[in-house]
């Protein structure tokens, strides 16, 4: 009987098979007879025999297109959304004027600019029109159909491509509508809203790894006057925030970031256009302006491709299945410009908050203290070095032959350096590495960006002097995003309060630092230099994390300083001209007797000895990780390092798995919730390991969590008592 069943279930799958590719070839058939652009997503100056239809009202286009030209132009002219000014954004050029707004409530996020711009109409639309030229997180965007409508305007059908700005997001995609046509008092509006299957249109190109954002009634409205054009632009758009990181969720949610990263940096290309077209641009060394520009933007596309890794470019994660805090993605390739011999190149990107830190600051400090975080002995990894990475990395000897960068010029006004750095490396110890310079084209912007959402990047790829135009840049960097305060979109804010003026200035927000690092090497050493990558971005961000704390600002907000505004505010009295190990014992100290109660035990705070000396040689074994999504191990006392059997100067290669990793199954993450709830967590009697993979077995275990002086968290501090090495028998 159960054979029976059996045989007649397999003749109803049978049939279901068939019945699927039935309706699937109908489906096809369907999409093949409506849709009429060219499903390879060719844009259309590489496409000359796109179809061509006429839009009329009897297939349903052009209404739409008249719908959103009704919808953009009553949120440009009209009063459809409240728009309240930003006085702080403004145009750098004096001959431009310009007002910048941003929505004060609507549904997704919105911005509006109104200016005047020295091109006629038509420039002004085919400069507008051309996206990727002055949006960097644009990764592409493609005309799939053309439509010459009856009344004299143009629709089209339009596939857009973002990249996500950070590692812990997908990037967004757009499918929309956008009609170009003329007014009857002879202005021209281009509008662009985004379409669905329920719409007229046919049905969108379709990604994995993007998620499909939406495009409210958007586009700008372009007057003609004497000495140029009058242009109202306003972008509006739901960027699908709900699917992000609660943490980087403000980055989706602001108004004034969109105005900042769409709508002013339209308008500042405009600006650069007519510069250069009038001989204003001046760059050192003569540097034809576009020149310097296209290497920019070379470099800023590689630093995005990147951070994202889309499998559609050949990349492959490595690791997806690790619980690891380091991502690592694969690409084979033969485009490699200089690198002839090399065939595949890993990304190595990770991602970490720094408090109290801003991004402009942060980066130049990240150039100043360059030798910090790239200075790395690659003497354990001597056959990846000179195989990959001693063509991209100077190494431990070496040093900058010219003693500062050398300045090609500047994009975007004084807000973008492009510079030349040389490297030295005859003095080299691995004698396998032949001598010679190594040159990194490197750019850094952003240096003028400040409230919320600022955003500055330094980023540098290998270069030499027979590079072609075409050749792959292998960027690799940083980039530190100012999160801001979460707020609602959805409700009215007055921008002129004090609340959203501290929003606007960062007070008390978060920065995001996300890098990223390539290495292009041949296929047969992916194993040795899988292994020197990861070492090597550890101790980058080892490195980072303590060039933070030296520009840490601890107690500068005056509104803080009250112990009602910030129950924290007692740790003000720590110098912040102190070192950092000093200023973390007295953290240490602190936030223990404010989580438990008491002080820790030992600790005398009448004491000769300082704060520093009594954590330091504590009987304890007190080790410190950073409260971040990838803990990295800031510091251990020396208790703490004779359990781990390690140096202080490898802490970074330390995780919190390996010290929680012993037989008790404990993982920080399950502990979590009782951190949060009570500030501690009690562990009872177990096991961890040391660098030597030996175990050590402890009495009793307790992680608390550590202010810093602004009463934010600054890391998870755990002190294990009475531990002592098992002893193999």
């Amino acid at each position: 009987m159960l054979r029976q069943e059996n045989d007649g279930l397999q003749k109803k799958l049978a049939q279901l098979i068939c019945e699927n590719e039935h309706l699937r070839n109908q489906v096809l058939n369907l999409t093949t007879t409506i849709t009429t652009y060219d499903l390879v997503h060719q844009p259309e100056t590489n496409n000359p025999q796109m179809p061509i239809r006429i839009a009329n009202s009897n297939n349903g286009l052009l209404s739409l297109a008249e719908e959103t030209k009704k919808e953009f132009l009553s949120k440009a002219v009209g009063t459809a959304i409240n728009w309240i000014p930003v006085p702080w954004l403004k145009l750098r050029n004096p001959g431009s004027l310009g007002t910048i707004y941003v929505s004060s409530s609507c549904i997704g996020v919105a911005a509006r600019a109104f200016a005047t711009v020295p091109f006629k109409p038509i420039k002004t639309i085919e400069l507008l029109k051309d996206r990727p030229s002055w949006s960097r997180r644009c990764r592409n965007i493609d005309v799939i159909a053309k439509y010459p409508a009856n009344n004299g305007g143009t629709i089209e059908l339009i596939y857009t491509q973002y990249y996500a700005p950070i590692i812990m997001a997908c990037a967004r995609d757009f499918w929309t509508l956008r009609y170009t046509c003329m007014l009857g008092d002879g202005s021209y509006v281009v509008c662009e809203k985004s379409i669905s299957g329920s719409d007229a249109a046919p049905s969108s190109p379709a990604a994995l790894e993007f998620v499909r954002g939406r495009m409210m009634a958007s586009g700008y409205l372009v007057r003609p006057r004497d000495d140029g054009s009058t242009i109202y632009l306003v972008d509006h758009m739901d960027l699908e925030a709900s699917s992000v990181p609660e943490v980087a969720r403000p980055l989706y949610e602001s108004s004034e970031l969109v105005a900042k990263k769409m709508i002013v940096s339209a308008l500042h290309y405009i600006e650069h256009v007519a510069n250069e077209a009038n001989d204003k641009q001046t760059h050192a060394y003569q540097e034809n302006p576009a020149f310097l520009r296209s290497f920019s933007q070379r470099l800023s596309r590689g630093f995005n491709d990147a951070v994202n890794c889309f499998s559609e470019d050949g990349w492959t994660l490595m690791n997806g299945d690790a619980s690891d805090d380091v991502i690592m993605s694969i690409k084979r390739t033969t485009i490699f410009g200089a690198y002839t011999t090399s065939d595949t190149v890993i990304c190595v990107k990770a991602s970490c908050l720094l408090h109290n830190i801003v991004p402009a600051s942060m980066v130049q400090l990240l150039k100043e203290r360059r030798s910090a975080w790239m200075d790395f002995d690659f003497s354990d990894h001597s056959v990846a070095f000179t195989k990959a990475a001693c063509f991209s990395y100077p190494g431990h000897n070496t040093h900058n032959l010219s003693g500062a960068p050398v300045l090609l010029g500047h994009n975007n006004h004084e807000d973008e350096a492009l510079e030349v750095i040389r490297f030295d490396r005859s003095a080299d110890l691995l004698l396998t590495v032949s001598s010679g310079d190594i040159y990194h084209l490197q750019m850094s912007n952003g240096m003028e960006d400040n409230g919320f959402g600022a955003c500055s990047e330094l980023i540098f790829a290998p270069v030499d002097r027979t590079i072609p135009d075409d050749a792959v840049l292998f960027a690799s960097g940083f980039r530190i995003y100012l999160l801001g305060s979460h707020t609602d979109t959805n409700s009215s804010t007055d921008l002129t309060s004090n609340d959203a003026s501290n929003t606007r200035n960062g007070a008390q927000a978060p920065s995001m630092l996300i890098l990223a690092f390539q290495f292009p090497f041949e296929a047969h050493l992916q194993e040795e230099v899988v292994a020197m990558a990861q070492q090597y971005i550890r101790h980058v961000i080892s490195s980072v994390k303590k060039i933070s704390m030296e520009i840490m600002t601890p107690g500068s907000n005056p509104e803080m300083n009250s112990t009602e505004a910030n129950p924290a505010a007692e740790f003000n009295n720590i110098s912040s001209e102190s070192t950092y190990a000093v200023n973390l014992a007295t953290l240490i100290c602190q936030s223990y007797r404010s989580s438990l109660g008491v002080d820790i035990l030992g600790f005398n705070s009448q004491s000769t000895d300082s704060a520093f000396e009594q954590i330091q040689f504590h009987p304890y074994a007190i080790i410190c990780f950073s409260y971040t999504a990838a803990p990295v191990c800031l510091y251990s006392n020396q208790a703490g390092l004779t359990m781990l059997e390690t140096q202080s100067d490898n802490l970074q290669n330390l995780t919190v798995d390996r010290v929680l990793g012993g037989s008790n199954n404990i993982s920080l993450y399950s502990m979590l919730p009782t951190i949060n709830q009570q500030g501690y967590a009690i562990l009872p009697p177990g096991q961890c390991l040391s660098v030597l993979d030996r175990c050590v077995s402890y009495g009793q275990a307790v992680v608390w969590r550590v202010h810093a002086p602004d009463g934010s968290i600054h890391c998870l501090a755990m002190a294990f008592v009475d531990w002592s090495s098992i002893q193999e028998i």
